[in-house]
């Protein structure tokens, strides 16, 4: 379901938009879409990351052991 928005930006991105061909103005709206949607999910990268250090945390990886098994794929 699709339902419009108002959101104020730069007048030169208003002009360029209402300049732009329709195919174009339906391009920008997706990636404006998709863009907004990312921002509000709960679940963002940091999220995400936050989630896994605690895992990672609770099984008994410190950061100590992490740099130890990093040293040793480089070695």
């Amino acid at each position: 379901m699709i339902k419009p928005i108002t959101i104020q930006i730069d007048a030169e991105v208003a002009d360029a938009f209402n300049q732009a061909s329709v195919s174009q103005q339906q391009a920008m709206q997706a990636i404006v879409s998709l863009w907004l949607k990312h921002m509000v999910q709960p679940d963002s990268l940091s999220a995400i990351t936050q989630e896994i250090r605690q895992e990672a945390v609770s099984n008994g990886l410190t950061t100590a052991i992490l740099e130890d098994l990093l040293k040793d794929d480089q070695a």
